[in-house]
């Protein structure tokens, strides 16, 4: 086992799996047949159980053809990119949410921070751009690439190209009509992520503002809006905590206090001849304008984060893989492979049966004793042929129904079973040559062992069709289960 393949994570696959898929699929192009059937049968050799998915069986497949070595992958390396471009757009953001806190912020002392302005920026504005962001993103599922026009997403790509290279940035945009589902997904991420940095940097700065300045705020509008009803929309704002945060809820008294109006450069309801009413007032907003940043500002993008992680990984689950060169490639590794009993042979260079009695041909049976005939997993043949087939060349009266076994149903398994009990009647077991032999067929032959005598005779024989080399995998395989009384032929 190699060290990638000891390091494996069951079901993970992400963008550098994809990105190694594309070039491994690119690097087969011009290799034999031979040698690609040769190399992955020898790959799903090694494996001790089946893969439950195709991205996992893609990533153990991927695994094994990795070489030891410190030497980072193609994937690897525009993974790596991707994650640092991620973290550069999330300095980037920060800082920009840093500076933009800081203009709505300042308070030189001449007039206070216009409450409203601050709502304009952190709030309204936000949600307009989370509510276009999440129209465009529908509707790029019409139009593939269409998130990759945002500025944010042609800057990620250029840093990426930078970073590792024109050659491995552009297997990130491979097949884009195929990962079209992945590309969307990781692009609305990102432009996420950017957006909790933004948030994560304005709040910060917020903070800061307020435990080490004297801010004051205030609200004016040319707009006839009175005390209470600008109390009533931010009492609607502090609907999701003015049950448990009720300092953070503007009261009636706070609104009128802090209406402020311009041209005379003091509040409205200040005493004649001061600026200000009360000093402590003009701060007390700070409570409410946090919660909004946090609730209406940073809060709905993690959600967005969240969101977009979980459907980027579902869209790399759900790859069809269903194009002719990813086809050859399952198959490759899903068709019924075959294992040695016996596994003083890891690299699998043995021939099957080698170093083993070769297996005998049926003889004829007694008519006197009833056999009973089976199918291994559906083998198509009419039962009325069977039987006569199986008279003919053996002389063997067969015991009807004809029974089925290896197949999805396990009842007809212990259907045949409860038949089996108790006697010694010989089970001739009819199968494909292509259907090649496997575990469900060792431990077949082993409960008919357990269950009835070790002299039963069991018959496999093959139907018409497939090739020699399929038929002495079936010779070679029943050799290694060292079973005399196993006999193996052509029907």
């Amino acid at each position: 086992m190699t060290a990638p393949e000891r390091h494996f994570s069951p079901g993970r696959f992400g963008l550098a799996e994809l990105i190694d898929f594309e070039a491994q699929l690119a690097s087969d192009r011009d290799r034999p047949p031979e040698e690609l059937m040769a190399r992955d049968r020898a790959i799903a050799l090694r494996w001790q159980d089946d893969p439950k998915s195709v991205p996992v069986l893609v990533v153990r497949w991927l695994a094994s053809l990795q070489r030891q070595g410190t030497t980072p992958s193609s994937g690897e390396r525009v993974a790596r990119a991707h994650t640092v471009a991620n973290s550069v757009v999330f300095v980037v953001f920060a800082l920009l949410g840093v500076a933009v806190a800081l203009a709505v912020l300042q308070f030189t002392g001449d007039h206070p921070i216009n409450v409203l302005v601050v709502l304009g920026v952190f709030v309204f504005l936000q949600w307009l751009n989370l509510v276009g962001t999440l129209i465009a993103f529908l509707g790029s599922r019409s139009s593939p690439g269409f998130l990759g026009h945002f500025p944010l997403s042609a800057f990620i790509r250029r840093l990426i190209l930078r970073m590792v290279g024109a050659e491995d940035a552009g297997r990130f945009l491979a097949r884009r009509s195929l990962y079209a589902g992945v590309e969307r997904w990781v692009l609305f991420r990102a432009l996420q992520l950017g957006a909790v940095a933004f948030n994560v940097g304005a709040i910060a700065t917020f903070i800061a503002a307020v435990s080490f300045t004297d801010l004051a705020f205030a609200w004016s509008t040319t707009l006839q809006v009175g005390a209470e009803g600008l109390q009533r929309f931010c009492e609607s704002l502090s609907v999701p905590w003015r049950r448990w945060l009720a300092d953070a809820v503007p009261t009636l008294d706070l609104v009128h206090a802090t209406q402020y109006y311009r041209l005379d450069a003091a509040y409205v309801n200040a005493p004649a001849g001061a600026r200000v009413q009360n000093a402590a007032v003009a701060g007390g907003w700070w409570p409410f304008l946090l919660m909004c940043l946090l609730v209406y500002g940073l809060l709905p993008r993690l959600v967005l984060v969240v969101w977009g992680s979980v459907g980027m990984n579902r869209a790399f689950r759900k790859l069809p893989f269903d194009t002719p060169e990813e086809a050859e490639v399952i198959a490759r590794l899903s068709n019924p492979r075959v294992r040695r009993v016996y596994e003083d042979d890891p690299g699998n260079v043995v021939p099957l049966g080698a170093g083993h009695q070769p297996l005998s041909r049926p003889q004829p049976l007694s008519s006197d004793q009833p056999v009973v005939a089976v199918r291994w997993r559906d083998a198509e043949i009419s039962p009325d042929t069977f039987s006569i087939r199986l008279r003919e060349r053996f002389g063997a009266l067969v015991d009807l129904p004809i029974a089925s076994a290896g197949g999805h149903d396990h009842s007809e398994d212990e259907a045949l079973l409860r038949r089996l009990e108790g006697g010694e009647q010989p089970v001739l077991v009819l199968a494909e040559p292509w259907n090649a032999p496997d575990r469900a067929f060792k431990r077949f032959v082993q409960t008919l062992r357990e269950n009835g005598p070790p002299t039963r005779k069991i018959y496999v024989l093959l139907t018409a069709g497939g090739d020699d080399e399929q038929r002495d995998v079936w010779a070679g395989y029943l050799a290694e289960l060292a079973d005399p009384y196993i006999g193996l032929d052509a029907l």
